[in-house]
Formats: C-alpha cells, sequence, structure tokens
C-alpha cells in the first residue's frame, strides 16, 4: 500500500499540479482565539472507540445550528509575482521580492485586510511545476494590536483533481486554504528554491455570515433517502435517484450543502461527472482542533470558495466532511448516493471516494465520534457500491487498493494525518462489521427452491407456464423435470425473473402485457399469487430486464430504454412497484438486454447488450448506472435464445443458456471473469416452448 507513486502519472499530475486537494481544509483552523493562526494543537487523550455505531448516530445527529439560505463568500485575489512572460506597470504587485545567495527568492507580501472568519491561501499559474519541497509559504495575522507568530500554510503537489479531467485543465496550484479566524490584517512569506512561481496570488476569503439559521437535525437520511434534482452533462449519469443503502442498520444521517450554506452558482454545474466507486480514502484538512459546532459551516464554505474562485476546481474537493463532534456534512454536489468523481486524490479520483476528517490529526487524535462517524459512512458507501469494507485488493485506476485506505497510501504525502492514520485499521473493523453483505445483487432466482438456477418456460400453443432446471450430469447438463405453475400467460409480451421482488424469501415475475407491469409474487414451489400493477408506459421501452440489485439498496431493479430515449434505471420498491426512473447511460443499439449478475469483481451488477451476431458487455457501477463497454468475441447470430442465470455449476460467475434456433438444442456457455467458455450442450430440445427472459 505504500508502493512509490507512478512516474508516469506523477508526471503527468506535476503538470496539473499541486491542484492541492489538501484544501483547505485547512480552513479549519480554527481557533477561538482569533488573534492566533497557529496549528500547534495539544494531543487529546486516547481515543477509545469502542462505543457501537449506533451510539454514534445519536450522538452525532442531534440538531445544529445551520444555515437555512446560501451563503455568499467573497474572494480578494493580491497579485504577489507577475505572470509568465508579463510585465506589470509599478504598483501592481502587492509584494516586495528578493534573491537568496543560494539562487532561491523570497516573496513577501503587503499586509492586506482581512474580513469576516477569515481564511488564506496562495495559488500560482496553471501548468506550473512545483514540487512541495521547493517551496514554503508561511503566514501571520494582525490582532488586538499585536502580530502572531509566523505559521505554515501547508502545500502538497498531489491534491488536485486529475490533469485530464475538465476541471483539471483549468485549475491552479496551490496551498491549502488556513483560517486565520476573525482578525484585522494577514501577511504571507514564500521562500522558493529557485525563482517563485509565476502568477503568483493571495487569496484572502470571507465565508460570509449566515443571515438565516435554525436547529435542524441532518438533511440526509441514507436510511429513507429519495435522491432529489441532480443534474449531469455525462450519458452515464443523470436524472433523479432513488437509493438507499444495502447495509443493515446503522445508515448515516448527513448535513445537506444546503445546510452549511453553498451557494450553488459558485460551482460549475457542467464538470459534474460520475464513474466508478472501489475503494474509500481518509483526508484530513490539517487546520486546528478546537473549532465550535457553530464554525463548522463557515469553514465549509471557505473551503468551498477557495477551491472554486481561486483554485478554479469545478467545486468543493471532498465528497464528504467529518468534524470533530462525529457530524457527517455533504461535500461534493452531485448525490451522497452517487459515485461522484472528486477532487481529492490525485490520479486515482475516477474510481474512489473521499472523506475528510476537519482538524490537524498530526498534532491530536481524532475523537471517538469522528472513528464512529467513518466507520459508519464506510461502511454504508462502499456497500451501496457493492464494495466489501474488509476487502484488500480493490483495483483503483492503475493499481490494487484496500477497500479503505488513508490518503498517503495513495500519494507521498503526511495525510491524513499519523493519529489519524493509525485509526484507519479500527475504521475498517468498524465498516466491515457494520456491512451484512449484499448477496441479492447477484442474478436470483428460486422460484422451485433450489439453488441452481431455473428456466420459465410458456408453451406455444396456449401460454401454460413451467418451470424447469438445469443440472450438470458427469460433464454434461440436462434439463430438470418439468413443474407446473398455476399461470397461463398467453397474451403477454414479455415475461422476467425478477428474483426476490417483495423481499418474502420466494423468487417473483414481472410479466409485461399492453405496456403494463405486473407483479406475480411467488409463493414457493413455482406458485404464484394474483397479479398487482407495477407501472404503466412501458409499451415504448425496449431491452426490458430484471437486473439484480443495482442500485444497492437490498431490492432488485429493472432497466430497459424507452423510445428515443437513454437506457434507464427503474429502482424497484417491492410490492410499492417503482421508484423514479433516471438515466444509466447513452442509448444503446440492442435487440435485448441480458443481466448477467456479477460479471466483474467490482460487486455491482452488469448486462450484456445482443445484437444479431455480437455480444456487448456493459459495465455497471451501482447507482450511476453503466460506465463502460466491451465487445465480446462469442457468436450468437445461430441462437434465438440468450438467457444469464446466476451460476449453473454454482463456481461462482454467471453463465449464459442458449438455443440454436434451426434445432432447438439448448446449451450452456459458462461464464468467467475472461470471457465465455465453449458451449455444452443440454440432453432435449424445447421447439415448443417460449423461454421467458
Amino acid at each position: 500500500m505504500l508502493a512509490s507513486p507512478n512516474p508516469h502519472r506523477r508526471n503527468r499530475y506535476v503538470s496539473a499540479c499541486q491542484q492541492l486537494l489538501a484544501f483547505g481544509l485547512v480552513l479549519a483552523a480554527l481557533t477561538p482565539a482569533a488573534r492566533t493562526i497557529t496549528m500547534d494543537v495539544r494531543p487529546a487523550g486516547p481515543a477509545s472507540d469502542a462505543r457501537s455505531s449506533s451510539v454514534y448516530l445519536r450522538s452525532a445527529t442531534v440538531p445544529s445550528r445551520v444555515a437555512t439560505a446560501p451563503v455568499d463568500p467573497q474572494v480578494k485575489e493580491y497579485s504577489l509575482t507577475a505572470p509568465e512572460g508579463a510585465r506589470l506597470a509599478p504598483g501592481m504587485l502587492r509584494a516586495s521580492s528578493r534573491r537568496t545567495p543560494q539562487g532561491g527568492q523570497k516573496v513577501t507580501s503587503d499586509v492586506v485586510p482581512v474580513k469576516g472568519y477569515g481564511a488564506v491561501g496562495v495559488t500560482w499559474g496553471h501548468g506550473l511545476t512545483v514540487s512541495d519541497r521547493a517551496l514554503a509559504v508561511q503566514a501571520r495575522t494582525y490582532a488586538h494590536g499585536r502580530w502572531s507568530k509566523w505559521t505554515t500554510v501547508p502545500y502538497h503537489d498531489d491534491h488536485a483533481p486529475d490533469p485530464d479531467s475538465r476541471e483539471g485543465r483549468h485549475a491552479r496550484p496551490g496551498t491549502d486554504p488556513l483560517l486565520v479566524g476573525n482578525v484585522n490584517r494577514v501577511q504571507v512569506r514564500i521562500d522558493a528554491d529557485a525563482s517563485a512561481p509565476a502568477d503568483m496570488k493571495l487569496a484572502v476569503i470571507d465565508p460570509g455570515h449566515e443571515t438565516s439559521t435554525a436547529r435542524q437535525k441532518p438533511a440526509i437520511d441514507t436510511a429513507t433517502l429519495d435522491g432529489g434534482s441532480r443534474e449531469s452533462t455525462t450519458p452515464s449519469s443523470e436524472g433523479d435517484l432513488t437509493l438507499q443503502s444495502s447495509m443493515a442498520a446503522p445508515k448515516p444521517k448527513i448535513f445537506s450543502r444546503a445546510q452549511w450554506g453553498a451557494d450553488e452558482s459558485l460551482r460549475d454545474a457542467p464538470s459534474l461527472h460520475y464513474y466508478e466507486v472501489h475503494a474509500g480514502f481518509v483526508h484530513h484538512t490539517v487546520n486546528a482542533n478546537d473549532y465550535t459546532r457553530d464554525q463548522v459551516p463557515s469553514i465549509l464554505r471557505g473551503i468551498y470558495a477557495y477551491h472554486v474562485q481561486s483554485r478554479g476546481w469545478s467545486d468543493i474537493g471532498y465528497n464528504f466532511l467529518v468534524d470533530r463532534f462525529g457530524r457527517i456534512w455533504e461535500g461534493r454536489y452531485g448525490g451522497v448516493d452517487r459515485p461522484v468523481v472528486g477532487a481529492h486524490t490525485l490520479g486515482y479520483n475516477d474510481n474512489a471516494f473521499a472523506a475528510s476528517a476537519i482538524g490537524n490529526y498530526e498534532t491530536a487524535r481524532p475523537s471517538r465520534a469522528t472513528i464512529q462517524a467513518y466507520g459508519a459512512l464506510f461502511a454504508w458507501k462502499l456497500g451501496l457500491h457493492g464494495v466489501d469494507a474488509s476487502s484488500t485488493k480493490q483495483y483503483v485506476t492503475s493499481r490494487n487498493f484496500q477497500a479503505i485506505n488513508g490518503h498517503r497510501d495513495a500519494d507521498s504525502t503526511a495525510c491524513p494525518g499519523q493519529y489519524l492514520y493509525n485509526r484507519i485499521p479500527r475504521i475498517r473493523e468498524l465498516a466491515a462489521a457494520t456491512q451484512q453483505g449484499w448477496g441479492g445483487r447477484q442474478l436470483e432466482s428460486s422460484l422451485i427452491g433450489s439453488s441452481r438456477p431455473d428456466l420459465v418456460l410458456r408453451r406455444a400453443t396456449d401460454g401454460v407456464v413451467f418451470i424447469r432446471q438445469v443440472v450438470p450430469d458427469d460433464g454434461a447438463y440436462r434439463l430438470g423435470k418439468k413443474v407446473a405453475t398455476n399461470l397461463t400467460l398467453p397474451d403477454a409480451s414479455l415475461i422476467l425473473k425478477a428474483g426476490d421482488w417483495d423481499s418474502d424469501g420466494y423468487g417473483d415475475l414481472i410479466v409485461k402485457q399492453d405496456g403494463v407491469l405486473s407483479l406475480y409474487r411467488g409463493l414457493g414451489k413455482a406458485k404464484f399469487a394474483e397479479p398487482t400493477q407495477l407501472g404503466t408506459g412501458f409499451g415504448s421501452v425496449s431491452k426490458l430486464a430484471a437486473v439484480g440489485d443495482f442500485t444497492g439498496d437490498g431490492q432488485p431493479d429493472l432497466m430497459g430504454q424507452p423510445a428515443r430515449g437513454s437506457m434507464q434505471i427503474y429502482p424497484g420498491a417491492g410490492a410499492a412497484g417503482l421508484k423514479k426512473s433516471y438515466t444509466a447511460y447513452s442509448p444503446i443499439t440492442g435487440r435485448k438486454q441480458i443481466p448477467i449478475g456479477l460479471w466483474d469483481a467490482d460487486g455491482a451488477p452488469d448486462s450484456l447488450v445482443r445484437t444479431r451476431t455480437a455480444l456487448t458487455l456493459y459495465y455497471g457501477n451501482g447507482p450511476g448506472g453503466f460506465t463502460s463497454q466491451k465487445a465480446l468475441s462469442i457468436p450468437v447470430s445461430g441462437y434465438d435464445w440468450l438467457l444469464g442465470v446466476s451460476d449453473v455449476d454454482l463456481t461462482g460467475h454467471s453463465d449464459l443458456i442458449a438455443r440454436t434456433s434451426s434445432s432447438g438444442q439448448l446449451w450452456v456457455i459458462p461464464g468467467t471473469a475472461s470471457g465465455f467458455q465453449t458451449p455444452v450442450a443440454i440432453s432435449g430440445t424445447t421447439t415448443e416452448y417460449d423461454l421467458a427472459g
């Protein structure tokens, strides 16, 4: 986990450089003693976190003073060095400069005013490569008639959005923001080993003051999450989302962006994009640890303003932030239950999320509440995306990580501070203990009651429905005995094996007829209850399939593509029907979608889409939908049936059942993580039946 960063990635990064994400969470350096900005905080006592997560949930979700309207932060920037190749008129620079005998350069800013509960940071020209060992930035403040001591403004060159992302192409390198609090004036000085970077600017941030507040509980309850409008410009994720965690309790409650007063007009909305979550990273904000509950919203607004307005990022860099009281705060916009790509761990943002602890955990131990919050948050968030919190091998962008990591496991940085890093094994324990698995994410059957997959057959002459299983037989396969159901469905245009749709332990069927979806609840032993209506308006929806628990809420879902529309997820709500659909991918060409369950090892279901001659695998990331596709080299033109089944041989991977159109011969096509194996014949033919999908 402590392997050296990939040199190629490091080179790319340096160009996007120093878009140091340690953002400022240094902001948090909030110190009630307004006249000082020192970040040296006496370590607290040992952080025993033996309390259960349920205790954490009670203690961290009490009503807190929060904003009830957006707050407009203000950022004032002062030029310290000229832009590269430019000449500035005298007086345009707000700094003095001198060369050192060693060939370096010292830059000292003018004394500038601070308004509000201030924070400061220093940025420089986009694309300039500056090692974090070649530059030192310090600040001091003036209040109550005297100057504070000089204090380090942290800078790490591996906190940044990925260089090839939209925000990475426009970002400015810079320091973390440093919270200075209620002071009158501030001054910074920069010591560079060589020439100071061009176009250096001192940013002074006023996070604004709430004009309207209230005592509220967290606005986001992940146990009953019903999403909200989340815009997106990418084809793989947009629209509303209704999700719950696939884990058993506890499910964390999260204070929303609105509750810390986020002004949504500041962020670059078109930059919002989603990909996958394979792992999580623990960060810290490198500020003082003695802030109050009521000061946290202003800390977050200061970080947000600095990241967006000074660093040029599209939004605040972290997905979540955790304070010392155990409260979890929504960070980057896009949905806490979605795989939102942040700007937190350079080179690994696409495949991971990050939560940053507000505080400096190089000098102080994290509180018990903070550790409990991390355990609950990571259990829920990882489980939502099908990741086992105890996993020691998760592929993230270019190499393997554990499911839960410190930032220093990915880059050469002290983040998240030694004291917090020492508690990551405990966070893993708490998260793993909280998770109770997500077996329902695989394709399920249980229409008869056996562990082996079954086939739903409809006799073409009269529509009578039977069930038969595929049984291994000395290296070959045969069909099990025909089991009669109490169903006759001659007019159904589609019959879907829906898994345990209503969570009663029995497999169910969903039937489409004249655009109406009906649920036939399984009663066990191939018998079904009278139908209940699930939804209408599905007449023009093609490639409709029961894909298993795609959203990670513990209930099976549907996916399909309306005419002239994109591929949609229709989240299942059990017997209550369907929740609001949202876009999973851009329009897909093909005749049929074939659910294939957990094809790869990321824990989220995947699907196949068939054309007349080929199969394409679409990789799922769970809540966000599909992320990418891969053509499979398997000839399918001779088959009139293709059906994904959970696992015929019980080897741990989904398989296909196929039928030769000319003869009615059935085949098992065993699946592996790398593709499909040679088809093996099933004894007997089924020319008199339709195969339900």
